[in-house]
């Protein structure tokens, strides 16, 4: 097949054996959500096999409720103390190598990825060949793409000697609220009588996050001119930008404040809201998943390598020349102005 190394001869029956598949999807929480299309491409072309994707313990909830996957395994990297990571290690690999998977898939590619992959020991090892760990733990090697665009289906590019074209990769990402997230929502808004946007403050790197002082007075006004009551969400390691909202939104109007909550619980609210107000995170993606109308607020990074097209979602979004990624794009400017995002909100009545 052009553009792929092989260095195992597939053969159509070799295709129809694989009922054991092995996903390695370490990452962040956004890392594994951009993923879950080429997970439910695979699932898609093998509907018989046992997927078992392997994440970090934070990525957990992402896919545990997944419908494409089997078994969520949980192989935390942590490397301290060191003797824990080692004993760890051991103990996972033998675990993953023991269930004799006929085909992997590593969609991580860095860090110990390369030599879990050679322990584990499918019949097929599948991977992109741009480094050299890579191309000696895997069998199967496909070219890295660029991902100046639609990371999900440049990532999804693994899967093309697997008979998956790129055309297959949705741009987009899913999640499933289980029971616990739904009760949470209902018991935490039930006294709320009100219908409510959601706020994400929060970005675990700092040039995502917009002004506080800014979301504030985006609040207010999607309060006064849509009579929604803001409800904001707390982020872990984050409370401090609750507390400046609180003091700074106190004499506005009503809000709500969502407690420190696991990411199922914030699911369930937002699944319950008109629509979400985010910045670059884990709660954008969140919220594409849900399907719950989104805007977000790119202050750093780009549009078009995470917008879905299965998810109704408006984006602010200011060039910045002075910044630019691996492809030469201009990345995102912090200095969004909220008249331009009330304006955004204005045009998109009746569809956020």
């Amino acid at each position: 097949m052009p553009g792929t190394h092989l260095r195992y001869e597939i053969e159509s029956e070799s295709l129809t054996k694989i009922s054991r598949i092995c996903v390695l999807c370490w990452g962040l929480i956004g890392d594994v959500f951009v993923r879950i299309p080429v997970i439910e491409a695979l699932r898609v072309r093998f509907p018989e096999a046992n997927i078992v994707a392997v994440v970090d313990p934070a990525a957990e909830v992402v896919l545990k409720n997944h419908p494409a996957v089997n078994e969520v395994y949980v192989f935390s990297r942590h490397k301290q103390p060191w003797w824990r990571y080692v004993y760890r290690t051991v103990g996972c690999s033998h675990y993953l190598r023991r269930k004799n998977f006929d085909l992997s898939v590593n969609l991580y590619s860095g860090g110990s990825s390369p030599l879990i992959s050679r322990i584990i020991n499918a019949r097929i090892r599948l991977g992109f060949d741009h480094t050299k760990a890579l191309r000696k733990a895997n069998n199967l090697l496909v070219p890295h793409p660029n991902l100046c665009t639609e990371w999900a289906k440049g990532f999804g590019s693994v899967l093309t000697p697997l008979g998956v074209a790129r055309e297959q990769i949705r741009q987009g990402t899913t999640y499933h609220v289980a029971v616990t997230g739904k009760q949470f929502a209902a018991n935490f808004l039930g006294q709320t009588a009100q219908q409510h946007v959601v706020i994400n403050l929060g970005a675990r790197v700092a040039e995502k996050r917009w002004p506080v002082k800014a979301f504030v007075e985006l609040a207010h006004h999607i309060q006064q001119q849509f009579q929604l009551l803001p409800v904001i969400l707390t982020n872990p390691g984050m409370t401090e930008l609750t507390a400046e909202f609180e003091r700074l939104y106190k004499h506005k109007g009503d809000y709500r404040i969502v407690p420190l909550s696991s990411l199922d619980d914030v699911a369930g609210v937002m699944a319950a809201s008109p629509f979400v107000v985010t910045g670059d995170t884990s709660i954008m993606h969140l919220s594409f998943g849900l399907k719950c109308p989104t805007l977000v607020l790119f202050t750093f990074t780009r549009p078009d390598v995470v917008a879905p097209e299965d998810c109704l979602h408006r984006y602010c979004f200011i060039p910045d020349s002075s910044q630019t990624d691996a492809c030469g794009n201009p990345m995102g400017s912090a200095a969004i102005p909220v008249p331009l995002v009330r304006e955004i909100c204005r045009i998109s009545e009746g569809i956020l």
